[in-house]
């Protein structure tokens, strides 16, 4: 059986609509996971964090706080072996956003580590698509360093666009 998932305009774990049984059980064990993985992200066992994280968005796949915190869990844990930590972060922005590719926080979550990166065509297009998706992320497009990517890739769009006999490049 197919159970579809809905997150409230505050960002709640989704609760299933199969029943309004499964629907309570569904919410208290998503948000149980969901707190279990962030005290054991607070106590260093990434480990027990991950699966806990991963049982989470199974439960509740459109929890877009979960799959942030996974990967800002991720990121920072840069002695948990398992190769790059900023690699993991992408990896689990990525699956949370093509499981939910309108989460305006999962875009602009991911547009931030980029931008941290120096990724800054890749950062500008996902801040720009939160902020399409939800306009309440739109003050992220002020920040300093923001709007000097933003302008880096305008430059660079600008050139472009003049081409080669300008001396723009292709």
């Amino acid at each position: 059986m197919s159970l579809e998932m809905h997150q409230d305009d505050v960002g709640n774990p989704p609760a299933c609509t199969a029943t309004l049984a499964t629907a309570g059980v569904c919410a208290a064990r998503c948000g149980f996971l969901y707190s279990a993985a962030l005290e054991l992200a607070r106590g260093q066992d990434y480990a027990g964090a991950r699966r806990a994280f991963q049982e989470c968005v199974e439960i509740c796949p459109s929890y877009g706080k979960a799959w942030v915190s996974w990967a800002q869990m991720e990121k920072r844990s840069r002695k948990a072996g398992a190769g790059d930590p900023l690699a993991r972060c992408r990896m689990v922005l990525q699956q949370g956003l093509s499981l939910n590719p309108d989460s305006a926080p999962l875009c602009q979550a991911w547009g931030l580590m980029e931008l941290q990166r120096g990724n800054v065509l890749a950062a500008v297009l996902l801040l720009e698509r939160s902020v399409a998706h939800d306009p309440r992320c739109s003050p992220v497009l002020r920040w300093k360093a923001v709007r000097t990517a933003r302008q880096t890739v305008g430059s660079r769009r600008r050139l472009r666009a003049l081409g080669p006999q300008t001396g723009g490049f292709a």
